[in-house]
């Protein structure tokens, strides 16, 4: 019988890089793919770079409308790690990345999709295995985003800013100060993370107002992306004062 797995196991090893320490540039591979049985699982590769932050998502995908059969479990493998038993994962999820856990994840009928983060620590080929948990069966999106979550590329670079942004095409991407991926609004669009909330303005441009604990909050205002000019607000008091601006 299986016993159902709802955590993320990552292994971390001395001398990692920390977010901020290299510059290494961002990259997105996308595959497809269906499950037939519960025995089957699909890998694939893809070459990182030590330091190299990584973000990967094993999506259901709809059969029919609202019905999105798979319960996805994804795992990943450090190079030289053999990848046919999720017991040597270095990296593992099985539900976390639906709707209860992210504004942007996808629930698959009763259960979640799957997320997982980590840091590369060497240069190699590392491989990720998507499957479904138990004799689940269906089709699938895996989505692996490479380089993101480094100060480098951010459009709003003020030193005090609580939260962090990055252009994706026409998207702007969220992350946390210590590299968490909050979630990605298009242009025109609005969000809630924690305490800031995103939307448009009235000229056309976007806002992200990020609350301080001392009362005082944190204004950012931006063209949208993929590229333009931005302005960092303090506001005290509910009184905005310009302190940094720029294009990106």
């Amino acid at each position: 019988m299986f016993r159902k797995r709802s955590f993320i196991l990552l292994i971390v090893l001395a001398g990692i890089i920390s977010i901020g320490a290299a510059s290494v540039s961002a990259a997105d591979y996308s595959f497809t793919g269906d499950i037939l049985s519960g025995t089957q699982y699909d890998l694939y590769t893809v070459d990182l770079i030590a330091g190299e932050n990584v973000v990967a998502t094993l999506v259901c995908n709809e059969i029919a409308p609202g019905d999105r059969p798979l319960d996805p479990v994804l795992s990943a493998y450090f190079p030289g790690v053999d990848a046919s038993d999720t017991i040597n994962a270095n990296a593992y999820n099985d539900d976390g990345f639906g709707l209860d856990d992210d504004p942007n994840g996808v629930d698959c009928n009763a259960f979640d999709s799957s997320r997982l983060q980590f840091t590369a620590p060497v240069t190699g080929a590392y491989t990720f295995r998507a499957e479904g948990f138990g004799s689940a069966t269906g089709p699938y999106s895996l989505v692996i985003r490479t380089g993101v979550g480094f100060s480098d590329g951010r459009i709003n670079p003020q030193d005090d800013a609580p939260i962090v942004l990055y252009c994706d095409g026409s998207a702007t991407v969220f992350y946390s100060v210590t590299g968490v991926p909050l979630g990605t609004v298009e242009n025109g669009g609005s969000a809630t993370f924690g305490s800031a909330t995103v939307g448009p303005t009235a000229d056309g441009r976007m806002y992200v107002n990020a609350a301080f604990s001392d009362g005082k909050s944190y204004l950012f205002v931006w063209s949208g992306c993929a590229h333009g000019s931005f302005e960092a607000y303090n506001v005290n008091g509910g009184v905005p004062t310009l302190y940094s601006s720029g294009s990106y």
